[in-house]
């Protein structure tokens, strides 16, 4: 599905290409046309965004974007997708600016603490210990005096422990899943740190990324974010914050090199093409909408008149 008249014909031939380039006996879900069409298959990071509400692919589509519409299938693949997309919820096009612009940037925030809080933490405490307050860190090390594990180790324990109940609740029944995440976020955490199994800084720091990751709009993004929050933990272990940068510069060249459909996955950060940078992590007023997406390059690059509201004049 597309728009005539808006939509790149280059992008809509690539489109094209790829489907009729599929050679399967059954197709179940849009997810199975996802992997088939996606060429960044290994990396965690997703580069296609679903959705099962029409009011948003209503609004991909006047951007210039193409639809993909399974039969049987309650998700649509919306191409191509970047950086800024996956970022962008739908309520914030049902909120005022600045209610949206807010709860964009909880939710940058969010996102930033669940990829790396506990990489952040692991640094501090393995190789740069002059960050903390003295009191506050000789509380830390009081509090892991007993703890048996090394603290890498106590991490990543307690990492897939998350993990562990996260997918646990998905499977089981609605009523059952929230029982089953009080139990294990308080009664097995409790435990855990009345054994001396892990340390109560630790329940906090892994308890603060795990919310941060309910934060983010998209569930794969979430997905991708805990996968990546492993692979900083191991960087940060392995040099500090050395390590941790050098994970992020590799992390952000794959990023910067790649594409979907043949649109810069970090655009328009990275190359810049002349949209602005801020109006594509924050929402501008609906009024303030005129153009479409330049990475895009549509058609018809105006989406409505340079002054809408034509009751000011």
């Amino acid at each position: 599905m597309y728009l005539r008249g808006i939509t790149n014909d280059d992008l809509l031939s690539e489109v094209r290409r790829r489907l009729q380039g599929i050679d399967t006996e059954y197709i179940y879900s849009s997810s199975d046309i996802e992997m088939l069409m996606e060429k960044h298959s290994l990396y965690p990071m997703t580069h296609t965004l679903k959705t099962e509400r029409p009011d948003r692919a209503a609004a991909m589509l006047a951007d210039g974007k193409v639809i993909v519409i399974v039969q049987g299938s309650p998700f649509v693949l919306i191409l191509p997708t970047t950086a800024a997309d996956l970022i962008e919820a739908s309520e914030d096009n049902y909120v005022r600016a600045p209610e949206a612009n807010f709860m964009r940037l909880v939710r940058l925030f969010g996102l930033s603490l669940c990829l790396l809080l506990p990489a952040i933490f692991v640094a501090i405490m393995l190789y740069h210990h002059e960050m903390l307050p003295t009191d506050l860190l000789l509380a830390i090390e009081a509090s892991r005096e007993k703890v048996p594990f090394p603290l890498v180790a106590e991490l990543l324990l307690m990492e897939f422990s998350f993990e562990l109940i996260k997918e646990a609740s998905v499977r089981v029944p609605s009523p059952v899943g929230s029982t089953l995440g009080i139990i294990g976020g308080l009664i097995l955490g409790q435990a855990a740190v009345e054994a001396n199994i892990v340390s109560p800084i630790l329940i906090i720091i892994v308890s603060i990324g795990g919310i941060g990751s309910f934060a983010t709009p998209s569930v794969a993004l979430s997905r991708s974010l805990s996968l990546l929050r492993f692979v900083y933990i191991l960087f940060a272990a392995a040099g500090g914050f050395l390590g941790l940068i050098c994970g992020l510069f590799i992390n952000l060249a794959y990023l910067s090199a790649s594409d979907s459909f043949g649109v810069p996955f970090l655009s328009p950060i990275a190359p810049h093409n002349g949209d602005s940078v801020l109006g594509s992590l924050f929402v501008k007023p609906i009024w303030k909408k005129e153009m479409r997406p330049k990475n895009l390059a549509p058609k018809d690059p105006q989406k409505q008149p340079h002054i809408s509201r034509k009751w000011e004049k």
